[in-house]
This record gives structure tokens, sequence and C-alpha cells, in this order.
């Protein structure tokens, strides 16, 4: 089940159809109502809404299809998953139209829509923090697709930033028996291998489980990945309006991580820094460098109808994270072209959290100027609670980032005090004592360490109707009411003087949702839309705005207007559109008071979309599109900031496209030949030279990626009705660029060269 559309439009979300010959998908149904879901291919009958906050079966009589949701949306389906090789939601995003990927930890990227960073996840349209830290990027083995919409998703996940969400949708039990198994293999060792199989169990039930392992090397040195993971999934029909699903899924994830790479400093006449030219092989974390995360997820639902027009659904999440990070990275120091000499800092962090969601409500449609209406109201609670200690040796060793040696690992105890450790390479000797000494001994470090616990809350009350007045003209309303809470308590500091916990929350908060969309023929439309969304700021506790207020949340607001046209019988989807965020409420610290915050800080987001999904012709498949991007900063503490770029790492200017050609028939049918396109503009990160306070000269952080182009081709062939074989090749240009930059200090990552993968799959029904 995947619900979070419910909230967006009540309306359907559309993925790409399969060829012709293909049996029709969930995303068929939901373009082409006139197409029957053959129940051999379908997920469990009943399990995915379509007037609600997904797409693919129908309550009742009423199906919605993407051209009429008055939001950007895309879909990556199973059958774009597999064929791109897009293991990993990371792998997703980067193939997703609009969406940036970036971040300075290698095993914790952040995904840029719109201009903003995405913090709202779902699960099945419930929302969930599992996705926060300390969770692991998640693969997509366990799910059946995913649905990224773009702009502000406060009414289906309450707080969060303006970007958008994430809908991760997961397999379900088939209605009849299917085998499905891939073996694949590639450059840098990497083999993966898959088994997931559905059963029904007599005429009412079904079981669905399936079990995955990977194992790699990466392209820079000494980097390697292992997972294993497992899911089982079961239903019940329980009479003949009542069905219960429960299921869970185990992840066990070990990868080597680092923070990327620095580049060389500003020059004194301010100019910028620059990129490192070194091999793309280079890696400057530590050859001991791993963390192990292991996730454990259940889950509930029951779905109750109680009529042709209503159904009930309740659903329960819980996940389980316990993850131990031992790794050692570079500071956030530049270099220069001849000397590479950059500090080293060893960490180790052991996380645990469990998260619990929850999510009731009632969708259906009603009768009303002789259409029909839809209606959904419900209710959600989402809630985290983890604890997190840690420990830190800064400036233990130094790397030379041109010719890199590995420094030694040193103990690390996050839980208590370790004495004073000698510098690498250094000969001191240090005093046997964890007693901090001023001034400290000559190359002698001391570690920092502590622990807190920190417990989120948030539930709320949302509903929103789907109104048609008169044939053609749709006006879409809604609101949602949010409560929301954390408390931070420290566990352990090094004095033994532990602070009260502190709490920051946020009562009341509306979030009002409202669009129009007006049918300008049967297959044309043009809408319009309002959303916002509020982002807590709970590191402000302490601190108050002037006239003594708590500090209030940041405030994101979007306009979007667009269209939308279907062709080739409803099989291709083209959409346009063009929006405006702007996010109030940004901190400034008062230069008197440092107790005291002002918020008149405020940045804006512009830009334009346009988007293609479908099929051209039975069997040629395309999914894509342009995006522009801008942002600013309209009002800032430092006012040489306004008129600059809010993310400079976001690109102006975006394509990104995937084709597929798979004849139906002929001499060429059982082929597949296809590829994608990826093009970012220049993009920059840092800040430019200036002056500090004290009156000396700052040099230039900003490194500059220029625009560039990445090409990836795969091939397949069906030898028979039960195996098939692929051939994925990523990067075929073989093009040298930096698909990640931050600053000159770190978080530059090159792009995977050249790769190939070879995937054998079997399948029998």
């Amino acid at each position: 089940m995947s619900l979070w559309s419910i909230l967006l439009s009540s309306a359907a979300l559309v993925g790409s159809p399969a060829s012709a010959a293909a049996p029709a998908t969930s995303a068929d149904v939901a373009a082409r109502p006139d197409v029957v879901e053959d129940p051999d291919d379908a997920q469990k009958a009943d399990e995915i809404l379509v007037v609600g906050k997904s797409y693919g079966r129908a309550v009742g009589k009423t199906v919605t299809p993407l051209k009429d949701t008055p939001n950007t949306i895309t879909v990556i389906d199973r059958e774009q998953i597999e064929a791109q090789n897009l293991f990993t939601l990371e792998d997703a995003l980067t193939a997703t139209n609009g969406i940036t990927v970036n971040g300075v930890g290698s095993e914790d990227p952040s995904f840029f829509s719109r201009g903003f960073a995405i913090t709202n996840y779902l699960i099945d349209g419930v929302p969930t923090f599992a996705f926060n830290f300390p969770s692991a990027v998640p693969d997509l083995f366990f799910y059946d697709r995913l649905e990224v919409m773009r702009g502000p998703a406060g009414l289906f996940s309450g707080s969060g930033n303006p970007a958008g969400s994430i809908n991760m949708v997961r397999k379900r039990p088939l209605d009849a028996f299917k085998l499905q198994a891939s073996a694949g293999y590639g450059t840098y060792d990497n083999a993966r291998f898959e088994l997931d199989v559905s059963t029904p169990i007599g005429s009412k039930a079904g079981l669905r489980v399936g079990a995955m392992a990977q194992d790699q090397d990466q392209f820079f040195d000494t980097a390697h990945r292992n997972r294993v993971g497992a899911f089982a999934v079961g239903s019940l029909e329980i009479g003949d309006r009542t069905t219960l699903t429960v299921g869970g899924n185990y992840d066990r994830f070990r990868p080597a991580v680092q923070s990327g790479l620095p580049g060389i400093i500003g020059g004194l006449d301010g100019s910028d820094g620059q990129l490192l030219d070194v091999k793309r092989s280079t890696y400057l974390g530590a050859d001991w460098n791993r963390f192990n995360a292991e996730t454990w997820t259940g889950f509930a639902e029951i779905t109750h109808k109680i009529s042709d027009r209503w159904t009930l659904r309740a659903t329960g999440l819980f996940t389980d994270v316990d993850r131990v990070d031992i790794y050692s990275y570079i500071g956030s120091q530049p270099v220069t072209a001849t000397n590479g000499s950059t500090s080293h800092i060893a960490y180790r962090g052991d996380s645990k959290q469990q998260t619990r969601s929850f999510d009731f409500n009632g969708i259906g449609s009603f009768p009303l100027f002789g259409r029909d209406q839809t209606l959904i109201l419900g209710t959600d609670y989402q809630a985290s609670s983890g604890t997190s200690y840690a420990t830190r040796l800064s400036n233990y060793a130094r790397i030379d980032v041109y010719n890199p040696v590995s420094p030694f690992e040193p103990p690390l105890n996050p839980y208590g005090a370790s004495p004073y450790y000698p510098v690498q390479g250094s000969g001191a000797t240090c005093p046997n004592t964890s007693t901090a000494i001023v001034p400290a001994p000559a190359n002698c470090v001391l570690q920092v360490y502590g622990g807190t616990a920190t417990d989120v809350e948030q539930y709320g009350l949302y509903g929103q109707m789907r109104l048609s007045p008169v044939a053609g003209l749709t006006l879409i309303g809604g609101g949602r009411m949010t409560w929301w809470e954390t408390t931070s308590t420290t566990l352990l500091t090094p004095n033994g003087v532990l602070p009260p916990p502190t709490h920051y929350g946020i009562d009341n908060r509306f979030t009002p949702y409202a669009g129009i969309v007006w049918d300008v023929t049967g297959d044309l439309n043009v809408y319009a839309s309002y959303a916002d969304s509020f982002t807590p700021q709970a590191a402000s506790v302490g601190r108050s705005r002037p006239d003594g207020e708590q500090v209030r949340p940041l405030i994101g607001a979007q306009y979007e207007a667009g269209t939308k046209l279907s062709l080739m019988n409803d099989r291709l989807l083209l959409s346009a559109a063009a929006y405006q965020i702007t996010q109030t409420n940004r901190l400034f610290n008062d230069p008197d008071i440092a107790t005291i915050v002002l918020q008149t800080g405020k940045v804006r987001a512009r830009g334009i979309e346009a988007e293609a999904s479908g099929e051209i012709l039975p069997g040629w498949r395309i999914n894509g599109g342009y995006t522009y991007t801008k942002t600013r900063y309209l009002e800032d503490q430092t006012t040489s900031n306004e008129g600059l770029p809010l993310v400079p790492i976001v690109p102006k200017h975006m394509i990104k496209a995937f084709t597929n050609y798979a004849p139906v028939d002929g001499a060429l049918a059982g082929a597949s030949l296809g590829g994608s396109l990826t093009w970012f503009s220049g993009t920059y990160g840092g800040v430019a030279a200036g002056v500090n306070a004290n009156g000396s000269f700052r040099p230039s952080t900003i490194v500059r990626q220029g625009g560039y182009a990445v090409v990836d081709l795969r091939a397949g062939y069906k030898l028979n009705e039960q195996v098939g074989v692929s051939v994925n090749v990523a990067n075929v240009l073989d093009k040298s660029y930096y698909a990640r930059i931050a600053a000159t200090g770190r978080g530059n990552y090159y792009g995977s060269p050249r790769t190939v993968f070879a995937t054998l799959r079997y399948s029998f029904e």
C-alpha cells in the first residue's frame, strides 16, 4: 500500500507503463482506468489506494490519474529500478529528475529538491522518522517502487523542509505464485544476489519472502561494502471486507566511510579555491574505516471496507537501528598545490534508535452535483527514541593528499576517559592521564567523548476534499493540525556533570493545502496549487526572540502552476510546472545579547520543471525531464549574502532522462536496448574571500565543478520466458567529474569511473 497522495490531491500517481505485451501494472491502471489489472502480476488486491496517498487500486469506483494531480510527482517503479540497476535509494534519487545528491559523509547523503534538503519520508504512505540518522541508506530490494513529490509535504508528514517527500512502497504478496531470482557481477568485484518468492495460501491468504546479498569493492582505494537483507510479508482476508497484512525485514550494512577530498585553498588575491586533480581512486580515510548498521523493521496493517464507497485503514510501523561507526577522516582544512598535508580525526559512534509510526484514515466518495466527490479524514503519530555515545580524537595523525598512507587505528572509547595519545609519527611520550593539562603536552592529544538521548514525538489530524462542482473543474482543499515536541538529555560528560534535559515544542500548527485543476480537453489540463510547511528549530533551545516568545519554526510556502498532457492513448504523460518557494523565520544572532535571536531571514527558490513519463511507442519507454532551479538569499544577517544562491551545489540547469526500447514483436522481440543521460550545469560550494572579525584576511573556500554530462547504456535479451540477461555500462565515456562538492575543506567526491555490471534473471510463474 502507498498512502500519501490522499492528502496531496486524492489523486493517482502514475508510473511509466510497461510494454504493451506485458501485463498491466498498477501504474497502468492509474493511467488507464479502462485497463483491468492482471492479478498474476499485481500486488495483492485492495492493498493500494487510488484516491488517496498513492495509485493503483480503486477505492469503490473512483480512479484519479496522475494527470489530475496539481503537483509534481515522479514514480520510479520496479521496471526502471531493475533496468537501471538502482540498488539503493541513493541510486534511485541520483536518477530522479529534479533531485541533487550531496553530503560530506560518504554513506549519509542528502537529497535536495527545489533548493532544500528532503526531510520527509514515508513507508506505504505512513510518515516515519525511520530514515533519519542513524539509519543507513535503504536498499531497494524490499520495495516495489518509489514516489517522489517535489514541494512542501506538510499536509501528509507534518514538520519538514519545503523540499518534498519520498514514499517507499513495500513489496506485497501477489495473487499468483511467482519466483524471481537474479545474480549479477561487475567491475570492482561487485556481486549481488536476489531471491523473491510470492505464493497464495488458499483463496484468502498470501505470503511473500525474499533475501539478498551484495559484496563489492569501490572505485576508491581500500573501500569495501557488504550487505545482506531479508523480508517477509503476509496477508489474510478476514471475511469479505477486511484484510490484515503484516511483515518485516532485516538489513545489515557494512561499508567503509570517508569524508571526501579537500580542495586547494583560495589565493591571497581573493581568487577561488580549486578542486584537486588527483586519481579518482584517492581515498583519504583509513584502511580500517568501517561501520555496521543493523535494522529491523516490522509493520501491521488492517483495511476494512465499510461499503463499496468507503474504506478504513490503520497501519503501524516499528524500526530498530543499531549502528556502530569506527573511522578516521580528514579535518576541514584546505591544502595547497605543493603541500597536501592535512590532519586526521578518529571517531567512534555507538548509536541506537527506535521509531514508531501509526496512521489511521477513512477515505471514500459521495455523490454531489451529479458527480462523485472524494473525502479523506485521518490522524497519524510519529516518534523516535535514540541514544548516541561518541568520541573524537582530533589531529592524532596527518595524511598527504598526494601520497596518502593510512594512519594506524588508535584506541577509541566513547563511554569513558582515555589517556593522552601521541600524534602518530611524532615520537612523543605522553603522560598516562586523562585529565586535561594546560598547556597541553607537545604532540599529545586527548579524546572528547559524551552521550546523549533524543526523543521526538509528532501527532496530527488531517483532512482533504476533492470537489468537482462542474464537469472539467476540480477544487482540492485540505489542512492539517500538528503537535511536535523533542527532548534532549545528556547521558555522559567528561566532568560527570549532567545538565538538565532540554525541551522544545510546537503546538497547534496548521498546515493548509489548496489546488485547482481545469480540464481544457479530455487529455490536457492546467492546474495551480498552494502548500506550506514548517521546520522546528530545536537548536535554538536556550534562546528567545526579542519579544520573549519561543523561537518560531521556519515557514516554507509554495505556489505552483502547471499543465499536464496525456498522449498515446494515455500511455505517455507530459508535464510542465513553475513554482516559487519562500522560507521565512530564519535565525540571526543578536550582536549584543547572546541569548536573543532575530527571525528576519528570508530565502526564495524559483524554478521550472518539465517531465515525460510513459511509452512513446509500444515497448519504447521514456522517463525524465529538465529542471531549472534558482535560489537566493533575500534577507540575511550577512548583507553581502543577499542576492547570492542559497544552495549553489544545486545546478541551475539539470537534465535526467532514461529510455529503454523492448520490441514487443518481430525479429527483435525479447531484446532490449536503452540508456540514460545526466547533465548538470556548473555548480560551486564554499564561501568567497573576506575579512575576519579581527580584521585578518579570509581566503576563499569556494570550489567549482563545471557543467558535465554522464551517459549510461544497457542491453538485454530474454533467452526464453523464464531467463533473461542484461549488461549495464555506467559512465560509458569514462567522464572524470566531481559528483559531490562542498568547499575547500572536505566533502568533495569524484563520480564513479566507467563500470560494467551483468545480470542473469530467472522468473517462474
